[in-house]
């Protein structure tokens, strides 16, 4: 496994999605460009800047069940990609392994401090050249990030439609 950090949220420029970014510490510096939904996107930029809503949303609500329960999340591994999709578990102190969306992995990786790990053959596969990176900053500001926690403190079921 190789240590990464989160080096940005944005936008793919050549396909438009959300992505977080997940630099190698050490090394070539490749570069993981991970998809996110917009919602996704908003709590891995939250996460980054600390900024707390007045309820606690799912990641910092995951955490909190983790603390209650007397364990810690250790770190995020981003161990397969298949069929263009990461696969990522939860690594606890215990030595428990939980599966989880690597975007929410991240997120929860980001309010906790633990480390974010990618196997080395997932980094071959998709890392790419720091260099090469195509990605426009679109990190919403601190006014957007706080009326999405305003709208998910007041958020109904009615308010996300139908499946």
């Amino acid at each position: 496994m190789v240590q990464v950090r989160v080096t940005a949220v944005g936008m793919d420029t050549a396909t438009a999605d959300r992505v977080i970014l997940l630099q190698e510490t050490f090394g070539r510096g490749r570069i993981v460009a991970v998809s996110v939904g917009g919602a996704e996107a908003l709590a891995a930029v939250a996460a980054m800047e600390r900024a707390r809503g007045s309820r606690p949303d799912t990641h910092r609500l995951i955490g909190a069940v983790l603390e209650a329960a007397g364990r810690r999340l250790v770190s995020v591994r981003v161990h397969t990609l298949r069929d263009h999709v990461f696969h990522a578990d939860l690594q606890l102190d215990d030595g428990t392994r939980v599966d989880a969306r690597t975007s929410d992995a991240v997120v929860l990786a980001l309010w906790a401090g633990a480390g974010i790990e990618v196997a080395e053959t997932v980094l071959a596969e998709a890392g790419v050249d720091p260099g090469t990176v195509g990605v426009e900053g679109t990190r919403p500001g601190v006014d957007e990030v706080d009326a999405f926690r305003r709208f998910l403190d007041t958020a109904v079921p009615d308010d996300f439609g139908r499946p």
